[in-house]
């Protein structure tokens, strides 16, 4: 892959053109993610993983983390005192290294919506880490998943200002009730950390 200067992998990995470039590029960065963001967006999986743990009833809740990345939510979940955590990933590069951690009880590389999606357990609450942005998840995936978020579960994801906009259709449903905003102003787009109650409407 490409020597990434600092500060321009974010540019980078966003200009992917579909999901298997998408998954491709992850695979090729997982050994150096960390490294990469080191400084940057590391206070960000700590922040939802606060937001997530302030809002969700019960600790022995099974909990999704979405995009699972290398880990660092699943890490902060787990000194949090989260023992149920089940990660996913389009990235089997990325999930290697998350497996490595020793934070998840299983990994799972699949897509928002797809069959092995669709055969996870039920989870309490949910996260979502520089998941929801461009070229990556988008509204679609944001309204599949409910399905896997128990009814009166809690929602927490991230996304740059800019693109906050493209959800807000989803978002204003009804069942989608918003229980905390933050804004963290790491780049020039800021990041907006979000917690939903997700109830299910017929």
């Amino acid at each position: 892959m490409p020597e990434i200067k600092p500060n321009e992998w974010l540019q980078w990995i966003c200009s992917s053109q579909n999901f298997d470039e998408l998954r491709e590029n992850y695979d090729r960065w997982a050994d150096r993610y960390e490294a990469d963001i080191s400084g940057v967006w590391e206070p960000v999986p700590l922040a939802a993983a606060l937001m997530l743990a302030e809002y969700m009833g019960s600790k022995q809740d099974v909990v999704l983390d979405i995009g699972a990345g290398t880990g660092l939510a699943g890490v902060a979940l787990t000194a949090l005192g989260f023992e149920r955590i089940i990660g996913i990933d389009i990235s089997p590069a990325m999930l290697a290294q998350a497996s490595a951690k020793g934070a998840y009880q299983s990994l799972v590389c699949c897509e928002i919506g797809d069959e092995r999606f669709q055969s996870l357990e039920s989870a309490s609450g949910a996260i979502a880490t520089g998941v929801f942005a461009e070229n990556h998840a988008g509204p679609t995936e944001l309204k599949a998943l409910p399905q896997k978020i128990a009814s009166g579960g809690i929602f927490v994801f991230t996304a740059r200002q800019s693109f906050l906009p493209k959800l807000q259709n989803v978002l204003n449903q009804s069942g989608w009730t918003l229980l905390d905003s933050k804004v963290m102003p790491i780049y020039d787009d800021p990041i907006c950390l979000q917690a939903y109650k997700v109830v299910h409407t017929a």
